[in-house]
């Protein structure tokens, strides 16, 4: 028995002043055939304050425990990046800041002009005895690694500087505790002297919202973890284009596929992706397909493009999956790794449990019509995934 994994980053949504959701209102009778032919219920991933993907799919995948790394390394590893041990991985956003120094755009307005000569421009530098090596990810974002150049061990606990909100002033990196103190320091001077660096440069002189600061959003470190195929005696591929989800792959020593033309975006090649899984379905035993454009939508307020998203998706990948493959044979599973709210005006992830649906041989109707927030809230709450779905 096979098994394909959808996960739907941010899909579920907060309601409207009429209670509905772009889930609820999108017309998705595939979705709703799985609902109808399968199991629905909520998954609790017993979020404490905040909710992430890297968190959140390591929970779905039953992955997430004491070797967890951080973000920041998770994020590293999708890159060719040399991190050794003792190093601080770090998941960061090109931003813009106004004359007066106010936080105005956390995502550099997502202009990617000019991204990788203004990251060269930073890359490199030394501080303090430690080297801070910077390099371009997905979109508006980079990574930074810094590595003490006596190779003594640097500390993971710090703060970000990200106040996931604007116009407001850029905190300073704090530590937790004091064995943090060297690094949040050395950082501090990094970020100091990386905005006069990107402030003065011709690229952001020319840009229309100059990318002239750098946000830390996420820590990590280098930890070494059991493989998926360890854990589950399977042989699993990831499917996708999120850095996250290629982070995720190679620390759980998965096989990362990105499909041709295959964004983070709405502009995503559904197709492709879809070909891609099917494709997987022979090769492997299991198949976790993640798209990301839900999330992306909802951080950028554009609800009405998200239940068309939703929609689009339905047709291209849930319909066109249903169409070429063996439900006797492979276990079709979809969920998202949190709520991602687009009428919010603060942060946009939540925690409260998302809807998920199970359906194949052996699986058995929860008599559920639909596949949406409203109906996952008259079921029940499950938090292990993995156990319904192996």
């Amino acid at each position: 028995m096979k098994t394909l994994l959808i996960i739907c980053d941010g899909m579920p949504d907060s309601p409207d002043s009429e209670g509905n959701t772009p889930l609820y209102t999108a017309y998705h009778p595939g979705l709703d055939f799985l609902a109808q032919n399968g199991f629905v219920g909520q998954l609790d991933l017993k979020y404490k304050k905040t909710a992430d993907t890297d968190e959140g799919v390591l929970k779905i995948l039953g992955c997430y425990d004491e070797s967890y790394p951080g973000r920041g390394y998770i994020e590293a590893l999708s890159t060719d990046m040399e991190i050794l041990k003792g190093d601080v991985c770090f998941r960061a956003n090109f931003a813009t800041l106004n004359r007066e120094g106010m936080l105005v755009d956390r995502r550099a307005g997502r202009d990617e002009t000019g991204l990788k000569e203004l990251v060269k421009s930073i890359d490199n530098i030394e501080i303090d005895n430690i080297r801070f090596n910077a390099t371009r990810a997905l979109g508006h974002r980079l990574i930074i690694v810094m590595h003490h150049l006596e190779g003594k061990p640097l500390s993971w606990n710090i703060t970000g500087n990200d106040p996931k909100k604007t116009n407001v002033a850029v905190s300073q990196i704090t530590p937790k505790t004091p064995k943090g103190k060297i690094t949040a320091s050395a950082l501090n001077k990094f970020l100091r002297k990386a905005t006069k660096i990107l402030d003065e440069h011709l690229i952001n002189k020319k840009r229309k919202i100059p990318a002239n600061t750098i946000l830390i959003r996420n820590v990590g470190h280098p930890t070494k973890t059991q493989s998926f195929e360890q854990r589950y005696n399977k042989k699993a591929c990831v499917i996708g284009a999120h850095s996250t989800l290629t982070g995720i792959a190679k620390f759980l020593s998965m096989d990362f596929i990105r499909p041709p033309d295959a964004t983070s975006l709405e502009d995503t090649d559904l197709n492709s992706k879809t070909d891609a899984t099917l494709e997987a379905l022979n090769k492997y035993d299991f198949v976790l397909l993640h798209v990301n454009a839900f999330d992306t939508l909802s951080h950028d307020k554009k609800r009405d493009e998200k239940t068309a998203f939703i929609e689009r998706f339905d047709k291209m990948v849930v319909r066109k999956l249903l169409d070429n493959i063996d439900l006797n044979n492979v276990i079709v599973a979809v969920t998202s790794d949190h709520y991602s709210n687009s009428l919010s005006k603060g942060y946009e992830h939540s925690i409260e449990p998302v809807p998920f649906v199970i359906c194949g041989d052996g699986i058995k109707s929860s008599d559920t019509k639909k596949y949406d927030e409203k109906s996952a809230l008259k079921t029940k709450k499950y938090q292990n995934m993995m156990k319904l779905i192996l």
